[in-house]
């Protein structure tokens, strides 16, 4: 399928139509317009041939983003996250969905499998290898917009998609009027596709020239310590020819070598030939989490919402085939040691908040050797696509904290609206939990 096909049917008014339905009703985000989906909704019809008209009319324009600040710690300037408005984001997704047909080849694969390469091929590997580890500084903020229009001027010149994106990127975030000169704002639908685009070409270069690993900003090779200083210069020119900076290699630098045995920091993971672990920032966001969950308990006295939502930040689940939670991210850990100490935390925590009778909670312990051994046939993991009319009541009743009683007179079709905006809000919850990986 061409650009222009795979455009139109992505822009069709029916599609718009499943991607707000599917990605964004069940949402609470509101851009800087103030419009929530629920009242997008009401004029749904509307507002979709509203978008449809100014696209192919070359007239769409994105409203300034929202801007959201997320702290990287003392000392550090915080990370600048865009928020779209309802009707920028459904725009957006239908963008992005075309994008990634176009540039299959530059989808990032999900970061677990990074992992996975990157543990088969150190396993073998002694001291006289190294990581190389680069971090880009100011990635996002540092696109060049004219070098990311001709990279998809590469593969296509549809003028509706690339005008898209051009409003897209000089969009700006928070209180400021003028036009983006530069950068492409970061936690949009279509910023890590738009970021891939730009780095094809250093990517498909850097691989044929030795082992290397990237996941946004964050640049890993794994080769000879003779080579390492070497490799850094070639892609240091590299990046610097794309606009782009990386740290120096200097002691206390996010750029750095280090034997393997040393390990690295990369992708949540702390990662040597011998042992794979969850980095300590990963894992004491998952305990911070856990304990702001438990203490919300003291102002509210719905123990089996409480529950059923710690289950599922532990376990995780699948929604449309597709795997999300905090242990399916770091499924490939191998130390175990890590998973009890958060299941003795975490039980510490529910018997201190006079919770022993009201059930167990499910353990990482468990939930672990599940989604390594035994995926295709476990029930302990939540399938939400698989669940019957009485399971999806049954999970109303607990997160909405009332009796079963009191929805079994619904018809199927509340009962079907209600069970999965109640999943979609969910399942965006633990995705935050794994945001920032980096």
């Amino acid at each position: 399928m061409q650009a222009k096909e795979k455009f139109d049917e992505q822009f069709a008014i029916g599609n718009l139509q499943s991607i707000f339905d599917e990605r964004i009703a069940a949402s609470g985000t509101i851009g800087k317009d103030g419009i929530d989906p629920g009242a997008f909704q009401k004029n749904i019809d509307a507002e979709l041939a509203l978008i449809r008209k100014r696209v192919y009319a070359d007239s769409y324009r994105f409203t300034s983003f929202k801007q959201r600040l997320i702290s990287k710690g003392a000392g550090k300037a915080p990370r600048e996250i865009a928020i779209a408005g309802v009707r920028d984001r459904v725009t957006l997704r239908a963008l992005t969905n075309v994008l990634m047909h176009v540039f299959d080849d530059a989808k990032l694969p999900p970061a677990h499998f990074i992992v996975k390469d990157l543990l088969e091929f150190v396993r073998p590997l002694a001291d006289d290898h190294v990581f190389l580890q680069l971090d880009v500084q100011d990635f996002y903020p540092s696109l060049d917009h004219q070098l990311l229009l001709k990279r998809i001027r590469t593969r296509t010149r549809y003028r509706f998609l690339t005008s898209l994106v051009d409003s897209a990127v000089k969009t700006p975030t928070g209180d400021g009027k003028k036009a983006n000169g530069v950068g492409v704002p970061q936690g949009l639908s279509v910023s890590n596709i738009l970021s891939s685009i730009y780095m094809m070409q250093i990517d498909e270069n850097a691989h044929d020239r030795f082992q290397y690993y990237r996941y946004v900003d964050d640049i890993l090779v794994v080769c000879k310590a003779s080579d390492a200083k070497r490799h850094f210069r070639w892609l240091k020119g590299r990046l610097s020819k794309a606009q782009l900076t990386c740290h120096p290699l200097e002691e206390g630098s996010k750029s750095k070598i280090v034997p393997l045995s040393t390990g690295v920091d990369y992708l949540g993971y702390h990662i040597t030939p011998k042992l794979v672990s969850v980095r300590k920032s990963s894992y004491r966001r998952m305990m911070t989490t856990i304990m702001s969950l438990m203490t919300s308990a003291k102002y509210r006295a719905n123990h089996k919402r409480l529950l059923a939502k710690l289950n599922l930040k532990i376990t995780g689940c699948i929604l449309n085939d597709k795997r999300y939670g905090w242990m399916f991210f770091f499924s490939m850990t191998q130390d175990v040691k890590q998973l009890k100490r958060l299941d003795r935390f975490a039980a510490r925590l529910w018997r201190k908040l006079g919770m022993a009778g009201q059930g167990k909670p499910k353990t990482f312990v468990k939930a672990y050797h599940e989604i390594r051994f035994n995926m295709a046939k476990s029930k302990y993991i939540p399938r939400f696509d698989d669940y019957s009319l009485e399971k999806k009541m049954q999970l109303i009743a607990d997160l909405q904290g009332v009796e079963l009683d009191s929805i079994k007179d619904w018809t199927e079709e509340k009962i079907n609206k209600m069970f999965w905006r109640l999943v979609r809000r969910e399942v965006s919850e633990l995705e935050k939990d794994l945001t920032p990986v980096s």
